[in-house]
């Protein structure tokens, strides 16, 4: 624990020296084309995993009605 420690108080030293010494350049502002490319593909997948999680549940619980209602038949071998 106490190597963990000083190693993450000469990381943060270095970082903090780091930090210091960056260029200070502003940055440019970003394109309104790539904020749209980049919101649509960020819906997209949230939604598709959404819907992925959702059809998987059901056809988990179509599944397991099926096997209950087959259970409930009262075939036995």
């Amino acid at each position: 624990m106490t190597r963990f420690l000083s190693g993450l108080s000469l990381l943060l030293f270095y970082g903090s020296a780091y930090a210091q010494t960056a260029p200070a350049n502003d940055p440019e502002p970003a394109s309104p084309i790539g904020l749209i490319i980049f919101g649509v593909l960020f819906v997209g997948f949230c939604v598709g995993f959404v819907w992925m999680v959702y059809s998987a549940d059901k056809k988990k619980k179509t599944k397991q009605a099926n096997a209950e209602s087959h259970d409930a038949s009262g075939k036995t071998t």
